[in-house]
């Protein structure tokens, strides 16, 4: 099959997840795939903004996958943030008309709303060529815009009108239903993880020494973007009591974002940054070994409708290395797990039991061990990439034949 991905974001430099797999293993089953996205920078130097203003096709050895190629198209870049996004839905069609007249795809996957989406919606219609557009966040909430109506605006367009929508999880994909997505034409398809490179392992005593951790620490570790939805500054302040009893608890938080600067006036202001360490993000190769520097790992985010209607993917990578995980109990993650007792994780709300609930299993190596083995095991189950890339294949062809 010849599929095209289109997707708002920037291929090269964003965090390795789903849509780097998808694309890449499509390829090593021997499909042609190419994928558009956008050249978003959140301060592009002046080369860079003279660079982006031309579109560029790169054919780029594969981020997640070993001997994986896609051929990589980036639309031009006008202007500054925001004011670039505004523009490339303009610019972003002639391109896209170019590309689809020359290389009669079979199908399309779409990641974008509103950058890109309802555009690719309304030429893939004028060209004949099915879509399938695959859900994973509620786009029109995930960042704090004036353009939000807009954009929720896109969403419904681009639910209504896909002729397939493939969502992560069970809680997004009745959103997309609740605002027009066609329910007969609507899945929940689960990504698979690569669990050769996310499994167990022994604490790494080089890293260790690297981030300022000893022997004996006892790790509480936060992977991910720092959305002003992550729950972190809720969590440190309920946290640092624990700290100040207890010296040899570390907090490690792997990430940045929006929430970075607050988080570090916040640790500064309680007394405890000497406890708590942010590193950024870390590359996709080491991500690993810096997992499994955790004794326990948190996912404390807020319960909104932006992470309700979301899988959070780093509980899933905590899962696989085997690290035994406390999360606030949102929809879309209780859906994947269940809420019982044998997949690796602790469900409690942002509060005091959040807290006693991490502490309890800090003190209780045994029973982390014991929901070590039960996480690793449930991921092997449930996100083998070898059934989820053939079971999404299917889910192509199927909607090329209903076409």
């Amino acid at each position: 099959m010849r599929i095209l991905f289109v997707h708002e974001v920037n291929w090269a430099s964003k965090p390795v997840y789903e849509i780097h797999d998808y694309p890449e293993l499509l390829s090593l089953r021997g499909h042609d795939v190419v994928f558009i996205d956008f050249p978003e920078v959140d301060r592009p130097t002046k080369f860079q903004h003279f660079r982006d203003r031309f579109v560029t096709e790169r054919q780029i050895a594969g981020r997640a996958h070993l001997n994986s190629s896609v051929e990589v198209l980036t639309p031009g870049r006008v202007g500054q943030a925001p004011f670039d996004r505004l523009l490339h839905s303009i610019t972003f069609v002639p391109l896209l008309t170019r590309v689809l007249r020359a290389r009669e795809f079979d199908a399309i996957v779409l990641y974008g709303v509103p950058t890109n989406g309802w555009q690719t919606i309304v030429l893939a219609k004028r060209f004949r060529i099915p879509v399938l557009f695959r859900a994973i966040d509620v786009s029109h909430v995930l960042r704090k815009t004036v353009f939000s109506p807009l954009i929720r605006l896109a969403e419904k367009v681009v639910y209504r009108s896909s002729d397939w929508v493939s969502a992560n999880n069970q809680r997004l994909a009745e959103y997309c239903v609740e605002n027009g997505a066609n329910p007969r034409r609507v899945s929940v398809d689960y990504p698979g993880l690569d669990l050769q490179r996310f499994r167990p392992s022994t604490k790494d005593f080089g890293l260790q020494k690297v981030n300022h951790l000893e022997s004996g620490d006892k790790v509480v570790l936060f992977m991910g973007t720092l959305y002003r939805f992550s729950g972190m500054r809720k969590f440190l302040s309920l946290f640092t009591e624990e700290l100040s009893k207890d010296r040899k608890i570390k907090v490690l938080i792997l990430g940045d974002g929006e929430e970075r600067v607050e988080i570090e006036k916040l640790v500064r202001r309680l007394g405890i940054a000497e406890q708590v360490r942010l590193t950024g993000f870390v590359s996709y190769d080491e991500l690993p070994r810096y997992l499994c520097l955790a004794d326990v790992a948190i996912n404390p985010f807020e319960n909104q409708l932006v992470t309700n209607g979301a899988l959070p993917w780093k509980v899933v990578q905590y899962l696989a290395c085997g690290i035994p995980t406390v999360s606030t109990p949102l929809a879309g993650l209780t859906a994947f797990t269940g809420t019982g007792s044998d997949n690796g994780i602790v469900y409690s709300d942002l509060s005091a039991a959040f807290v006693a609930e991490l502490v309890r299993l800090l003190n209780d190596p045994e029973r982390r061990g014991k929901m070590s083995d039960q996480a690793r095991q449930f991921v092997q189950a449930k996100n083998n990439w070898s059934n989820c890339i053939v079971e999404f294949e299917e889910r192509i062809a199927h909607l090329i034949q209903l076409k």
